[in-house]
């Protein structure tokens, strides 16, 4: 009997993404502090729905577009380089994005390196963005599929700890429930960054010595 292969694969970057990667995968794309908790906070507080640009005046100009029929339903979301953007209506801190601001929107997020890691994982057939505070709900989500892929959105090009160890967070939970995927040397070395931490340190601690921490 043939036993079809399983592949659960992390990219650093989204850079390290190859041509053909994603095809047909289920993808998680981190970028844990913010973007992807910023989502995870937006949904939470009952935004309609969430669409990521990777360009400034693309999102302006789709809320322009969006607000035609439905005047004040969409709101602008994001950040360069860590700073707010002229004209929008919320940055990239989760906690902002509550119910009173956010209920029954649209948002349009741009951010600096999230949302460039969501337009490399667009190969995938379905896509989620994690954070610590969905973890769980990725790894239900993910968990039948028979090729995952785990894009981290890095800082500038540059790899950061909070996103992999995260991605070594969903590497663990997901080999606990199935070991017979086979993982890229990014997925073995993120499993280890996280199952090697201290474990009596507390995760914001751990988190406040990153980069984006």
């Amino acid at each position: 009997m043939n036993v079809k292969s399983r592949f659960l694969n992390v990219y650093a970057l989204p850079s390290a993404v190859t041509a053909g990667a994603l095809d047909g995968a289920g993808a998680a794309v981190i970028d844990v502090l913010r973007a992807t908790s910023v989502a995870a906070f937006a949904a939470a507080s009952g935004v309609d729905s969430i669409i990521p640009l990777t360009d400034i005046d693309e999102a302006r100009y789709l809320k322009t577009v969006l607000e035609k029929e439905k005047p004040g339903s969409v709101l602008l979301g994001g950040e360069r380089f860590g700073l707010p953007i002229d004209g929008f209506d919320l940055g990239n801190s989760p906690q902002h994005y509550t119910p009173e601001k956010v209920k029954g929107k649209t948002l349009i997020q741009t951010t600096t390196n999230g949302t460039v890691a969501v337009e490399a994982a667009k190969p995938a057939a379905k896509i989620i963005l994690a954070s610590f505070l969905n973890a769980q709900t990725v790894v239900n989500v993910l968990q039948n599929e028979e090729r995952i892929a785990i894009v981290c959105a890095g800082t500038n090009g540059v790899e950061t700890e909070e996103d992999l160890l995260f991605a070594g967070c969903l590497v663990s939970r997901l080999l606990s429930l199935n070991s017979a995927w086979q993982q890229n040397e990014t997925a073995i070395r993120v499993q280890q960054l996280w199952e090697e931490r201290n474990p009596g340190e507390p995760l914001t601690e751990t988190l406040r010595r990153s980069c984006g921490g």
